[in-house]
C-alpha cells in the first residue's frame, strides 16, 4: 500500500494529537502522555523555518505518521539535523514508518544537501532500531538513565547516519 507523504499542516493537529496519545507512541518517544489538540494547533503553526515536518497519510488524507528534521542554529553545524519519527499504533507494522523516514532521508540528501542525521532512540526499542540500521544509521553511543519512563530511567541509544564528504580530525 502506498502511504502518500506531505508536509504537516495546522489542519493536521487533531490527527497528531491522536497519534502522540497512543500508549506505544508515549512510550517510545521523549513527548509526555495526553497531548492537548491546543498544544499541537500552536506547535504546527510555530514550526521554526529550520524545522521540516512531513506526515505520511492514509486514504482520507488523515496523518498516520509524523516526522521532522530539525537542524541545530549553530551555523559550523548547518551540514546536519536530528530526526524525529513516530507512527500511530494502528499503522505500525505496515511499512509507514519505513515509507515516511525514506522521504525525510530523500529531503535531508537531495534538497537541505546535509551530511549527518542523528536521532535518539530507546535502546529497548528494537524494532525502531533495526529499522534506523536498515537504513544505514549506527549506534553512536549508549544514553544511561537517560529518561524518565513508566517510573524508572531507561537507557537512549544515539544513532547517525553519515554521509561523504567528511572530515575525520577529531
Amino acid at each position: 500500500m502506498s502511504y502518500p507523504i506531505r508536509r504537516a499542516d495546522v489542519a493536521d493537529a487533531p490527527a497528531l494529537q491522536a497519534l502522540f496519545s497512543c500508549p506505544s507512541v508515549v512510550r517510545n518517544s521523549l513527548q509526555l502522555p495526553y497531548p492537548s489538540l491546543s498544544h499541537w494547533q500552536t506547535r504546527l503553526a510555530e514550526l521554526p523555518d529550520s524545522t521540516h515536518a512531513l506526515v505520511a497519510c492514509d486514504a482520507e488524507d488523515r496523518a498516520i505518521a509524523y516526522g521532522a528534521v530539525m537542524r541545530p542554529p549553530q551555523l559550523r553545524r548547518a551540514h546536519t539535523a536530528s530526526l524525529a519519527l513516530a507512527v500511530h499504533e494502528d499503522w505500525q507494522g505496515k511499512g509507514v514508518g519505513r515509507r515516511l523516514l525514506g522521504a525525510l532521508l530523500e529531503y535531508a540528501d537531495n534538497w537541505l544537501g546535509l551530511t549527518r542525521l542523528e536521532l535518539h532512540v530507546y535502546a529497548d526499542n528494537e524494532r525502531a532500531i533495526a529499522l534506523y540500521r536498515q537504513l544505514g544509521f549506527e549506534e553512536e553511543g549508549r544514553l544511561r538513565g537517560d529518561s524518565f519512563r513508566d517510573g524508572e530511567f531507561v537507557d537512549g541509544l544515539l544513532m547517525a547516519r553519515l554521509r561523504e564528504p567528511l572530515g575525520g580530525r577529531g
